[in-house]
């Protein structure tokens, strides 16, 4: 990995030319083409058929030049004309989605950006601005003055739905909601944790939820983009659903038991679990439309083999946990959509349900100290953390957030063996209290399993209130 605190010119310049041969080597050898801004080019880097060294070199080539064109750049540009560039990228990629601009440019030829106009009803002057910005960074070419053509780029914006949605989500979605982000922040509170004020709520106007907002009347467009973009996301090497199989002993758990899948979906990750022990029990459990379609011999993802190891269970996961003495209570992806306040709420509706040996894993993102990953994985890790604030007041947690969420959890438990989860914990009661007992990241994969349980020891509880923030 490159040294984080490399500046110098020369040794950046020879690390981008090393690592540029011996990737240029390896797709040569592999019968696999070069890398082309050209629109016959490869749509995507072959990831699943580069081996790690490859996959390593490709990350310093990435943060190597990069450092390079900011240091050549100069410190005034990196602040001034990189944020003015950026700013009008996502103005013309707005532009280019809302008029359905790159399904109008023909395939394997060019058009002149007049026929362009005169075929969408637009300007040709503002159009060819507009396609001349997304030019500078290889979305859209002119093969010849005044005609415009695909690139490899432009070309997936009608070839391929989930970047296409990815791209229309950000410009069309996104990028007004980063810009009332302040306005929201003075409006509804500095450290507000309710999903219901964050930056979307104030420039969309509601005061519903992300995604309750996202299925309520007149919404279809961007919960079709929302939608697809988080299948293209799923389908990423590092989101791949097989780690869930690993960075925890599922096969170790003994005969017959339960995982508990909360907020599963329709199963998908679950299946992996599945296999890697062939003798426990899935009960998947999501809101009642999700569960219909699970269930529906139509539309079930569970392979048959493995159909009669799994159960559909409707559930909100406020609601207590109607599973009692699971071995496992699984959450993927579902914290960091959620402020610690209602990650509280969810965690207390699981814990009184749990056998002393039970377990919480939750497999989300553990994000790392700056400078520790590579450039480019720091980054997509670093913009996912500022959307989720932007879309519900959540956030990605480090180690130590992690470690501070799962201490906050406290149940009271009055001595009959029925614990309880009320807000108002009484002077009279004891606690039960979780802990992180492990923390695995498994090989290739931007998320970690954290491995939640008891604390050993029963505490007294001292006279006061827990947090009842999110109530």
């Amino acid at each position: 990995m490159l040294d984080n605190n490399e500046e110098d010119l020369e040794r950046l310049a020879e690390l981008c030319l090393s690592t540029a041969k011996q990737i240029k080597q390896h797709l040569a050898s592999t019968g696999q083409p070069q890398m082309s801004f050209d629109q016959n080019g490869p749509p995507f880097f072959p990831h699943a058929t580069s081996p790690l060294d490859i996959q390593l070199a490709r990350l310093d080539l990435r943060a190597a030049a990069k450092r390079l064109y900011d240091l050549v750049s100069g410190p005034d540009e990196v602040v001034a004309y990189n944020t003015y560039n950026i700013t009008h990228d996502l103005n013309a990629f707005h532009y280019v989605n809302h008029y359905s601009i790159a399904s109008a440019v023909p395939l394997d030829s060019s058009i002149s950006y007049s026929a362009l106009a005169t075929a969408l009803s637009l300007d040709t002057k503002q159009l060819r601005q507009m396609l001349r910005q997304l030019i500078q960074i290889h979305v859209f070419h002119e093969p010849t003055p005044n005609e415009v053509a695909h690139t490899a780029s432009s070309k997936l914006l009608i070839t391929h739905s989930g970047v296409a949605a990815f791209n229309a989500y950000i410009s069309r979605d996104v990028f007004p909601m980063a810009v009332k982000q302040v306005e929201a922040l003075e409006h509804f509170g500095h450290g507000n944790q309710h999903p219901h004020e964050a930056g979307l709520n104030f420039a969309c106007g509601t005061d519903l939820p992300m995604y309750a907002y996202y299925e309520s009347p007149g919404q279809s467009g961007v919960r079709g983009r929302f939608s697809q973009l988080m299948t293209y996301v799923s389908s990423f090497p590092a989101m791949d659903k097989e780690h869930a199989a690993h960075g925890f002993a599922w096969d170790a758990l003994p005969a017959d038991s339960v995982v508990v899948d909360i907020a599963g979906n329709v199963g998908h990750c679950s299946i992996q679990i599945a296999r890697t022990n062939p003798s426990v029990r899935i009960i998947v459990q999501d809101l009642p439309k999700i569960v219909a379609r699970a269930t529906d011999p139509a539309t079930s993802v569970i392979p048959p083999e493995l159909r009669d190891r799994f159960t559909f269970q409707e559930h909100d996961f406020y609601a207590p946990q109607p599973v009692k003495h699971a071995a496992v209570y699984f959450l993927r992806m579902i914290m960091h959509d959620y402020s610690d306040a209602y990650c509280l709420k969810i965690l207390r509706r699981i814990v009184p349900s749990m056998a002393p040996s039970s377990r919480i894993v939750i497999m989300d993102q553990v994000s790392p100290p700056v400078g520790v990953v590579p450039s480019a994985i720091e980054r997509m890790m670093r913009t996912q953390d500022l959307q989720m604030m932007l879309l519900t007041n959540a956030r990605e947690r480090d180690a130590a957030e992690w470690q501070e969420l799962i201490a906050g959890v406290v149940v009271d438990d009055d001595g009959d063996g029925n614990e309880s989860v009320d807000d108002q914990v009484l002077s009279t009661k004891t606690t039960r209290k979780l802990e992180i007992k492990n923390i695995v990241s498994p090989q290739g994969s931007t998320m970690s399993l954290i491995e939640v349980g008891f604390v050993d020891d029963v505490v007294p509880v001292a006279n006061g209130v827990s947090d009842t923030s999110a109530e």
